[in-house]
Order: structure tokens, then sequence, then C-alpha cells
């Protein structure tokens, strides 16, 4: 699964990890922009701790050493633990992503999102085992759209402009423009009182 796709996600340089390559200050400013100008957004916060984390595992010893900590300290007393988001450094993630709704969001290492997509609340993006760690992960394409609640697991890939919808589990690929969505509610007719039988009716006169 995920390993044929026509998406550049999985093979070559994907959306996301072509952002890796851009600088850190441009994608902090793209960030901020594209969650409404708001410097209080819990979920500009999980990003901003996230691209520092990521851009510090690029660079030298000494200035990787001093981030990892900070990172650490940060991710875990605030993003984590306040925030209810885990978003790990290793992961890769594109330009202009928006955490809409930050709780319960998991991003594992080695994960990938594209560019432009949109993150909801309670999403989790997990391993499978019987593959490499780093391979384990989904690759989520530019432009997806992820609702409240979607599991997204194993090495799968999701095409550009897909649509996931909430609550939705997911483990195999989806193409470009397609939609994974749950199964929807069923609406039960409500239950009519019984009618009181004559001798109910009387006894209870």
């Amino acid at each position: 699964m995920g390993h044929e796709s026509t998406s550049g996600v999985r093979h070559g340089v994907g959306s996301g990890e072509a952002a890796s390559t851009a600088p850190l200050w441009t994608l902090l400013r793209e960030d901020f922009e594209r969650h409404s100008r708001s410097v209080v957004h819990p979920g500009l916060h999980a990003l901003v701790v996230h691209r520092v984390g990521h851009w510090g595992l690029s660079q030298p010893a000494p200035v990787r050493r001093l981030v990892k900590v900070a990172h650490r300290l940060v991710n875990r007393l605030v993003i984590q633990n306040v925030y209810g988001t885990e978003i790990a450094d290793e992961a890769v993630i594109g330009r202009r992503v928006a955490i809409g709704h930050h709780q319960a969001v998991q991003i594992p290492a080695f994960a990938v999102i594209g560019d432009d997509s949109t993150l909801r609340s309670g999403i989790t993006l997990g391993f499978t085992n019987g593959e490499t760690r780093r391979e384990a992960v989904p690759h989520i394409g530019r432009d997806v759209s992820i609702g409240p609640g979607a599991v997204l697991l194993g090495a799968i890939t999701i095409g550009d402009g897909a649509s996931i919808g909430p609550n939705a589990t997911v483990s195999m690929d989806v193409p470009a423009g397609a939609a994974a969505f749950a199964p929807p509610a069923r609406i039960l007719k409500p239950q009519q009182p019984r009618p009181q039988s004559s001798d109910t009716a009387s006894s209870a006169s």
C-alpha cells in the first residue's frame, strides 16, 4: 500500500519533503497567515514548536543539542500536556498547513503532510507493524482535508485534494480528489407510545 502512488508523495520529493528546504522564517510566516494572523491560536503554537524542532535536526551538533533540549521541554510541558497535541520533530509537515482544532492531534515521526492541508481535532496518524518505522506511516498529499476523529493507519498514501470524513478509519490508499467517509448515522423513528386499553383507562379513572 502507498508505494505505487502517482501523487508524488511516496516516491521522490513530495510536497512535505520540499517544504523542509524552505527557510524557517518563511514557514513560520506562512503558518501565521494560515492561522488567521492570530498569535494566540493553539494550532499555530503547535506548528511553531514543531518547525523549530524539525529545523534543529539539520543544524550542527552544538545547535542541534541545544534546540533538542529546548524543544523537548516546551513540547512536553505545553504542546502535549496543555494543548493535547503530539507532533514528532521528525514528522515532515508542508507549507501553509492548518491545525484548525488542536486537541488530540497525533502525528508520529516520519509521517508526511503536504502543503495547504487542513487538520482537525482528534485525528491520529499511526504506525503499523511489519514494516520499517520510516515506511509504516501515512503520507498525506497536498490540499487534503482531514475531519475530526479520523484515524489513518499504516504505509498509506492520501492523494492530493482528497477528503477524509469525520471519524473515518483509513488503512488503504485514497486516490487524489477522492473522499473517504465513515458510515453515515442511522436515524431511527421515535417509538410511538402504546395506546391504553379500555380496562387500563377505566382503572386509572
